[in-house]
């Protein structure tokens, strides 16, 4: 007699990038339901994984290193690295050209202090996005 066995979903994969290591975590359990969670602390880091091609959904927190993080965002629009960016940010009124930067490479900026909750659906809203436009 056989068993009917459970039909497997696949899971996205998101890649959370940020050096505070609590905000990974808190974001990695709340996720891992949902999604396959890849995270970097470096940008190193970060840009050895340019070439995962199973990213859905880039989540980066602009707290230290921002002009590495801006170059590698340039760097993934210019290969045409389809997964939407979502920039955690804290508001720097001395850095005006780093904001106009952050609009325009990213997909959604959402600015710190940022409930949890928001995070969560900007991934959702992104990966669902994202599926529409494969489907085109």
């Amino acid at each position: 007699m056989q068993r009917a066995g459970k039909k497997t979903v696949l899971k996205k994969n998101i890649l959370l990038h940020s050096a505070d290591k609590d905000l990974v975590k808190s974001l990695s359990i709340l996720m891992q339901d949902q999604y396959e969670i890849v995270a970097t602390e470096t940008v190193d880091q970060l840009v050895n994984q340019r070439g995962n091609t199973c990213i859905s959904v880039l989540v980066v927190d602009l707290e230290r290193s921002i002009p590495a993080l801006l170059a590698e965002f340039e760097q993934r629009r210019f290969e045409h690295r389809d997964a939407p960016i979502i920039v955690l940010y804290a508001f720097r009124q001395g850095q005006p050209e780093w904001e106009k930067k952050i609009r325009q490479l990213a997909s959604q900026v959402l600015y710190k202090p940022v409930q949890i909750e928001e995070i969560l659906e900007a991934v959702s809203a992104e990966s669902s996005l994202q599926k529409e436009r494969q489907k085109v």
